[in-house]
């Protein structure tokens, strides 16, 4: 007995490294067939149970399991992993359960693995130049048995206390500060001037306020509200954005606690404007941070070596401030006449995400920069680092002229609603870089095969001069703003994908015909002839989905977050919202890679091309065409009969279809069905041509 005793226990010693290193994957709740044929399954509940749980924000791979980061106006960030095939929420005392926990409503955060730790960021507050609900971003880490804040009021506790007394802090008083008294104090003084007062109780809970200066039982503090210009200091109730009248800041009164933090360890990074966090990346051995909706003092990179200290490696804003050029000498010009009075305003209120590539032959990396409203103009930046410093490649400065795609916007600045607003979100793919542009009238897709700061350095795979319209469909072009704002970009399998974000900035005269779910659309080919495949064009069945992002591989394969709304308020989102998901890859059933898919429009007819590779076992291809992309308008087959397949193993094959007769000018879409011999079907497009006018060219 006792020897098969120790033969069991020795073969459960063995097995457990093995069990241990095994993936947790997450059972499927759901499969869903996407419009191209491809297989998908949704892997989690709606909003983990709570519908409030708005977004997915973040899907990193840790120690064999999942972890997810979700978006909750209502009672602050939540963190998910895999257990087994289950999900389990993660708790981290002082983190998922702090005093400001919230306020942590994460309009954006991330997740990364660095040097054997986990990194999870999470932000506060809301888009725009109020600091409603902030309380600046934190940071923490794991090491897969403990948790350790990082950047968080949680790394020491510099001083907190109760209020014994307010002075000077009436409404339209006068006075810019105002003075809050502890009576069972003893400071040096001015110990805490340059540090940040948080109120921790009471009605005023999460309110913050800089510290000028203070005496020994008394602060002076000053409500740093960026878009006051006379910067107000006000203790009572009050609705700092009067555009959102929702949104109250409850009133200070002597009983309510307090605490003070000072040091660049602090939430912010002791600022309490740095509200979001966008993306982390390793390079070189350090860990880089972005950072967003600074509009005080403009974004900041900050990088660390050993995860605990860290530096900020950039300037306030990247440098550039409107009314001066990147040396800081004034320009005496304005691109847009009246706005003067925003001199001195940071051009780049956030940063974008990181990209890390070598397409200019050496690995480095590159970021985007918002471009706010001022002299300098309008329209994304784009930022290259080199020999340890981020040198614009993509400004009004870059070089002497005003033209080619270098300058502001990608090379289109033009109004708020029309330019190229954000560099968002990057992917390598075929050897270049893509980067996903935010656009209010309809996202675009752009690339690089240089990364320099030439004119031409930049070309259109989506919009501008490309095949695809801007947004994916040119919905923007007719209503004015486009259901897509902008794109998350990931590259997989040989193939590039781009989860679409919804426009929450659209009037709500149209939000009804334009916001019908989320769009995943998948790329194959060359980069200067992508055929883009839309997956799903109503957020995998639920309209409620106005946003895919969050891309990442687990398990070998795809998996991608699906959120109900994009930055913006909380109220945003449409009426029956279940909360986010994930989702993933299951399979792409029939083995063609479409490699090229021309349209060549005459007056009453459309010209066809397409090539494929890998025609592993297809019976042929049947052309798909539709008279508009709006509400998943009905497709018709227009050929009589299968285009039969003919390629040998490792060819390509050509095929070719003229689709006619047809109106003149006027737009259709196509798609083209693949068919294998046993009756699995994809598709790829769909792909817009319109004909030509019957009079002129």
């Amino acid at each position: 007995m006792k020897k098969k005793f120790f033969i069991l226990t020795s073969l459960i010693v063995l097995l457990c490294p093995l069990l241990l290193s095994a993936q947790s994957i997450p059972t499927a709740v759901d499969t869903i067939t996407g419009e191209d044929g491809s297989v998908w399954e949704r892997v989690s509940d709606f909003g983990f149970g709570n519908k409030e749980n708005l977004g997915i924000v973040a899907l990193t791979p840790f120690q064999n399991q999942l972890y997810v980061l979700t978006r909750n106006e209502s009672t602050g960030f939540e963190l998910w992993r895999t257990s087994g095939t289950a999900w389990e929420q993660v708790s981290a005392a002082g983190f998922t359960d702090g005093t400001f926990h919230e306020f942590m409503n994460n309009g954006y955060g991330e997740m990364i693995e660095f040097d054997g730790y986990l990194y999870v960021a999470v932000g506060s507050g809301y888009e725009g130049a109020y600091l409603y609900k902030s309380v600046g971003l934190e940071i923490w880490r794991f090491d897969g048995t403990q948790w350790e804040p990082v950047i968080s009021n949680s790394r020491d506790e510099d001083e907190a206390g109760t209020i014994t007394g307010i002075d000077g802090c009436a409404a339209a008083d006068g006075d810019i500060t105002a003075v809050i008294t502890d009576s069972g104090k003893a400071w040096e003084s001015n110990q805490w001037a340059g540090g940040v007062l948080r109120i921790t109780s009471g009605s005023g809970k999460g309110r913050v306020f800089d510290i000028v200066s203070n005496t020994a039982t008394a602060l002076t503090i000053q409500q740093n509200e960026e878009s006051n210009t006379d910067e107000y200091t006000v203790c009572g109730e009050i609705v700092p954005d009067e555009d959102h009248t929702d949104l109250v800041s409850g009133a200070i009164v002597s009983g309510d606690a307090y605490a003070i933090g000072i040091g660049d360890d602090e939430n912010g990074f002791g600022e309490m404007w740095n509200k979001n966090f966008i993306d982390f990346e390793v390079f070189n051995g350090e860990l880089f941070a972005s950072i967003a909706h600074n509009y005080e003092d403009g974004t900041r990179i900050w990088k660390t070596a050993d995860g605990l200290t860290w530096e900020a490696i950039t300037d306030y804003s990247f440098g550039l401030f409107h009314g001066f050029d990147p040396d800081g000498s004034e320009t005496g010009m304005c691109l847009i006449d009246g706005v003067e009075d925003r001199n001195g305003a940071p051009v780049c209120s956030s940063s974008t995400y990181f990209a890390k590539t070598a397409v200019d032959g050496t690995e480095t990396l590159y970021v985007g920069g918002t471009g706010s409203s001022g002299c300098n103009g309008r329209g994304a930046r784009v930022l290259k680092y080199e020999n340890g410093e981020w040198n614009f490649i993509v400004d009004y400065f870059v070089d002497d002229n005003d033209e080619g795609t270098n300058e502001n916007g990608l090379g289109d600045a033009g109004s708020f609603l029309s330019s190229n607003f954000q560099a968002w979100s990057w992917a390598d793919y075929d050897d270049k870089l893509f980067v996903g542009v935010a656009r209010p009238v309809g996202s675009r897709v752009m690339y690089t095969d240089t990364g320099d700061a030439e004119d031409g350095a930049w070309k259109y795979a989506v919009g501008g001069d490309a095949a695809m319209p801007d947004g994916f469909d040119g919905v923007g072009n007719f209503v004015g703003y486009g259901a897509n704002l902008g794109s998350h970009m990931f590259a997989f399998d040989s193939a590039l994908y781009a989860g679409t974000m919804a426009n929450n900035y659209s009037p709500a005269l149209f939000a009804g015909n334009i916001l019908d779910g989320a769009d995943i659309w998948r790329a194959t080919g060359p980069a200067e002839a992508l055929v883009w495949t839309r997956i799903t064009s109503d957020g995998f069945g639920d309209k409620a989905t106005l946003t895919f992002g969050s891309f990442c591989t687990f398990g070998e394969t795809l998996y991608v977050g699906g959120s109900n709304l994009f930055g913006n308020f909380s109220g945003d989102q449409l009426e029956g919202y279940k909360g986010g998901a994930v989702y993933r890859l299951k399979e792409i059933p029939v083995a063609v890679v479409p490699v090229a898919f021309t349209a060549v429009p005459e007056k009453t007819s459309v010209a066809l091309s397409w090539q494929a590779d890998n025609e592993t076992d297809i019976a042929g291809y049947n052309v798909y065409r539709s008279t508009s992309e709006k509400n998943n308008t009905e497709y018709k087959k227009v050929n009589s009969e299968m285009i039969n397949a003919w390629s040998a193993p490792g060819q390509t094959a050509n095929y070719e279809y003229t689709d006619s007769p047809l109106w003149f000018n006027t737009t259709y879409f196509y798609k083209i069905e693949a068919v294998d011999n046993s009756g699995n079907r994809v598709y790829f497009g769909p792909l817009p041509a319109t004909t030509k006018k019957l009079f002129g060219n």
